[in-house]
């Protein structure tokens, strides 16, 4: 079984982004994800059916409209606002960046000071990258499967069908509102309970302007809300025909660089 990050990397912040990226756009799987045992329990093949045709119609449609944009993506660059809020500490940080996406699952995404770190995929290798402490762990990517419970929501999300998202997850919209000539809307997911795969965050908020229906806004809350995670997107650009090679990392010859896995 290959691993794509270890559970206490240096890079804290990596999974909370890339939760991020896998939300909006589906293809990047985290870790290789042991088949169910023989004889296992496992939720029919219509109880995510049901459970979509009991959400309210204008949330029917939203999700319709988020299956069929992500259908029609194939790339995408955006600037990036990250910041994180430490309840108990009183302590917020900020960093901006940028990101550049690719189906199937090519990523790259830089954030600026006080992060100083970047991450990058293209779809076999991971590279993150500390420019902090010159250093680039390299794992790699899982042929198929995801790595737990939160990853296999955030692989699957629209991309597949929102109706795989209600296999793991309760979705409300909790908002709207009006800005100029576009409608934002907000939704609200919340995990599913399973015992043998807990989910990583208590919620998930999205927002999602009807301008593009492509998730912009991404608040993640740990579990009692102890850190909640606020990613925004703007000056979005879509399909403009992004090289691959711009999701291949080249670490600078005085960086150090570290295959954990191997270990």
């Amino acid at each position: 079984m290959s691993r794509s990050m270890p559970p206490k990397s240096r890079f804290s912040w990596v999974l909370p982004a890339v939760a991020l990226l896998l939300w909006l756009w589906p293809g990047v799987t985290m870790a290789q994800q042991d088949p169910p045992a023989e004889g296992a329990p496992s939720r029919g093949a219509d109880e995510p059916a049901a459970a979509r045709e009991s959400l309210p119609p204008e949330l029917q449609n939203v999700l319709d409209k988020l299956d069929a944009a992500n259908e029609g993506l194939k790339d995408l660059t955006a600037r990036v606002t990250y910041e994180r809020e430490i309840a108990l500490l009183e302590e917020k940080q900020k960093a901006r960046g940028e990101l550049t996406f690719k189906k199937p699952g090519r990523i790259a995404l830089t954030l600026g000071k006080p992060r100083n770190e970047d991450v990058y995929t293209d779809g076999k290798t991971w590279w993150l990258v500390s420019h902090r402490y010159n250093k680039v762990e390299v794992y790699k990517a899982a042929e198929e499967g995801e790595g737990g419970r939160e990853a296999a929501f955030l692989d699957a999300a629209y991309g597949k069908s929102s109706e795989k998202l209600l296999e793991d997850y309760s979705i409300e919209l909790t908002g709207k509102e009006q800005e100029d000539d576009e409608t934002i809307y907000r939704l609200k997911l919340t995990p599913r309970p399973d015992e043998d795969r807990p989910a990583m965050y208590e919620c998930i908020e999205v927002e999602v302007s009807d301008r593009l229906w492509l998730p912009h806004v991404l608040v993640l809350h740990e579990q009692g809300d102890e850190v909640v995670h606020t990613y925004n997107l703007s000056k979005v650009r879509t399909n403009t025909g992004i090289k691959d090679e711009a999701f291949v990392y080249e670490p600078p010859s005085d960086y150090t660089v570290v295959r954990p896995e191997q270990f």
